[in-house]
């Protein structure tokens, strides 16, 4: 309402109201004021950013309940609206049915995942004991049939192949003495694995707290929402609205989108490593389910395991290792074609506003900020910064508040009526 009043006035009342005008000065100082308080905001981050990096995993899973919610709250509207209930009653619906489908993924599913989770640990063992100087014979050909050893095994047959074509490069030493402080590769994946299984309780607990995180986002968002909106200066709230249906779209867009088409590069690539007999097919799958959350790269990253695994599985039913690996390679490749050229498009849509080249940076530069955090989160937090922006230079500027998204989303409806 606001925002079509602002509209209607002639143009020298309008500019009467710029935030910009308010305080007349010098054209230069003014330019002088607008570097210094620039520059003010950037020290400013920095030192918020400094501050909550001592809680920084706190912050974590409150955003991965932010996240959550997002997913989330269109089902829970759905069903508000539906069956003319309470938003806290349809919350209670939606985390029903969620913990519904959990109970019945963990019978289909649980005895599976156990029983893979229960191979990595014993094998990590036998290969531990077998590896000893103190080693009975026994022993060492128990710790020979393992999965680490013969990831070895192919690490050194690697490395012969690279050898006989004149590539003179020690993988195998290369891996057993890296750079200082960072492990072999193996036996630093192994532990990895070993500690992650062991803190499963830790995981489980914050999992919890994630979910109650959501649900009192669910439940109390509007409300939130409307304290806030309402604590600013009335000039303001016409652009707090619009900013937060514009953070709405692009993070709920995204969010929900990321989640769908990591669910299903993940069901097609468990139903993969079951037909072609990989052990750990489900283990497997589901880290091509977290990795692909990562766009554009995180399918492939999620990929390298299995082909590993796939290298290792003896022959069986005709299907040599080579097969197996040029099989896993190829579908993987074309599922992971189908969605990011197909599905994504579709689910994820033009939420973020960027493009893939500039979200392949924004990864690769979130992973060398904060590691695997980074590469999660720096696609949407970027968007967030370019949703918000542009609403903070209207402001200034004393121009009426317009949605970002609403013009994307009708730019690409007149894209697609064209090509129709």
């Amino acid at each position: 309402m606001e925002t079509e009043k602002a509209s209607t006035l002639p143009k020298e009342t309008v500019e009467d109201q710029h935030f910009s005008r308010n305080v007349h000065m010098d054209h230069w100082l003014r330019l002088l004021v607008v570097l210094a308080t620039i520059l003010l905001l950037i020290a400013f981050v920095a030192v918020v950013v400094r501050l909550l990096g001592a809680v920084k995993h706190t912050l974590l899973l409150f955003a991965l309940g932010g996240l959550l919610a997002y997913a989330l709250d269109p089902i829970v509207e759905w069903i508000r609206r539906r069956k003319s209930m309470s938003r806290g009653a349809a919350v209670g619906v939606v985390c029903g049915g969620f913990v519904l489908l959990m109970l019945l993924a963990a019978a289909l599913l649980g005895t599976a995942l156990v029983h893979q989770i229960n191979i990595i640990v014993r094998d990590h063992n036998t290969y531990q004991q077998g590896m000893a100087a103190d080693a009975t014979p026994q022993q060492r050909d128990l710790a020979a049939q393992t999965y680490e050893a013969k990831i070895h095994e192919e690490i050194a047959r690697f490395n012969d192949w690279l050898a006989a074509r004149g590539v003179h490069y020690d993988l195998q030493r290369a891996l057993k003495h890296p750079l200082p402080n960072s492990g072999t590769f193996t036996s630093g994946l192994f532990e990895r694995v070993i500690k992650t299984l062991g803190d499963i309780g830790r995981t489980l607990f914050e999992a919890a707290i994630v979910g109650l995180i959501a649900i009192y986002l669910l439940v109390y968002c509007e409300e939130m929402r409307h304290r806030f909106t309402m604590a600013l200066p009335a000039p303001l709230r016409s652009y707090a609205e619009i900013w937060q249906d514009d953070v709405n779209h692009v993070l709920g867009g995204f969010v929900r989108g990321q989640l769908l088409l990591a669910l299903i590069i993940g069901t097609a690539a468990g139903i993969l490593y079951l037909a072609l007999g990989i052990r750990l097919w489900l283990l497997l799958a589901l880290f091509v389910m977290v990795a692909s959350l990562i766009p554009v790269i995180g399918p492939y990253i999620g990929a390298a395991p299995a082909v590993l695994a796939a290298l290792i599985t003896p022959e069986s039913h005709g299907l040599t290792p080579m097969i197996r690996v040029i099989t896993v390679i190829v579908v993987l490749i074309v599922i992971n074609e189908v969605g990011s050229k197909i599905l994504y498009p579709r689910l994820v849509g033009a939420a973020l506003g960027l493009h893939e080249v500039l979200v392949l940076f924004l990864i690769l530069s979130g992973l060398e900020v904060a590691g695997i955090t980074g590469m999660f989160f720096a696609a949407p937090l970027t968007a967030l910064i370019v949703t918000t922006l542009p609403q903070l230079y209207r402001f200034w500027q004393g121009l009426p508040p317009i949605s970002l998204t609403g013009k994307a989303r009708a730019r690409t409806g007149e894209l697609e009526a064209e090509h129709l």
